[in-house]
């Protein structure tokens, strides 16, 4: 295998690990999905990968309209919050104002989403994909203190899976590089 050498734009921290949601945010934000980085995927172009995924959640074409025409990846996420979740979280929801429901599998599926969504993200923008190059081998973490899914959570323990998918897309350009 060919290693790729791709002149990196920043410096990789000193313990080679990316906090790109706390500690390193202001030179790793690219790596967020609230990004701005438009991705066509589904004969829609998306605004984010944010705005991608949330729209997943159901298969109402007008939920899903409403989530890409979010003015922002904050919104998306605020229109797709649980029926169900505490009000403070679900005031703007979509779920909660149409008495609708997410669909059941979504738990099945959301990584399947965010694997497309992030493969989307870094081929369909190329220099976002050279940036996601340049960070090497540089372990990603979402050190997001209150997400333990996607990222790190309160106890640092959390899954990083948002995190994780950003390194198998990573793998994936620079198997793919010439």
């Amino acid at each position: 295998m060919t290693t790729i050498e791709t002149p990196a734009p920043f410096a990789i921290p000193a313990d080679n690990r990316i906090l790109y949601y706390g500690r390193d945010r202001e030179t790793f934000r690219f790596l967020s999905h609230f990004w701005p980085s438009p991705i066509q995927l589904d004969g829609e172009v998306w605004p984010t990968v944010e705005h991608y995924y949330q729209a997943q959640k159901s298969e109402d074409p007008r939920y899903r309209e409403a989530v890409r025409l979010a003015s922002t990846p904050g919104k998306a996420k605020r229109l797709a919050a649980p029926p169900t979740a505490p009000r403070r979280i679900s005031f703007a929801s979509w779920f909660r104002k149409t008495g609708e429901r997410p669909r059941d599998n979504w738990h099945d599926v959301k990584l399947a989403i965010m694997r497309r969504a992030d493969g989307a993200k870094y081929t369909q923008n190329p220099e976002l994909g050279a940036l996601l190059l340049a960070t090497g081998e540089a372990e990603l973490i979402e050190d997001s203190p209150s997400e333990p899914f996607w990222g790190i959570g309160a106890d640092g323990l959390g899954l990083n899976w948002a995190g994780r998918v950003l390194m198998e897309i990573r793998a994936a350009l620079r198997a793919a590089a010439p």
